[in-house]
């Protein structure tokens, strides 16, 4: 065991270098999650990371066929209680926009809802950019061409 110690006091500190840029980034990444924000449980002790929200939320609205989330922003009601979505969009314009908005709103309140436990007050969406339509989904399995 002591020869063994020494060897490893022998390699020097680049191994305690690296555990310590382990655990920073650690420390770092915990400081990423943002906020905590309350879900919609009884006794309000229950809470989600904003970061966590956020990307299951923009998973919702990415599932609205021509449209891509640019941005999304989470306020906390001033009682706290409740929450607030902000969202960018880049949309296609081969449907009526006013649709297209509409199906994500409903897309990122169920998403909310059902699968967060999330009170949201309201999904206000701004249309940023336009693009180009996706070509329709093909239902069966791809060519031998990989189209």
């Amino acid at each position: 065991m002591n020869a063994a110690t020494r060897a490893l006091r022998a390699q020097g500190l680049p191994g305690l270098h690296a555990l310590a840029d382990r655990v920073m980034d650690l420390v770092r990444a915990e400081t990423r999650l943002g906020r905590l924000l309350p879900l919609n449980d009884p006794d309000r002790d229950l809470r989600l990371a904003e970061s966590a929200a956020v990307k299951i939320l923009r998973q919702a609205a990415d599932t609205v066929d021509g449209t891509r989330v640019a941005t999304c922003r989470l306020t906390p009601a001033e009682d706290g209680t409740d929450v607030r979505v902000t969202m960018t969009l880049d949309a296609a314009l081969d449907h009526p926009l006013p649709d297209r908005v509409q199906q994500v709103r409903q897309s990122v309140l169920h998403s909310a809802a059902q699968d967060l436990g999330l009170a949201v007050t309201a999904v206000d969406i701004t249309v940023v950019d336009v693009l180009q339509p996706w070509p329709p989904r093909s239902p069966g399995p791809p060519t031998a061409g990989g189209t």
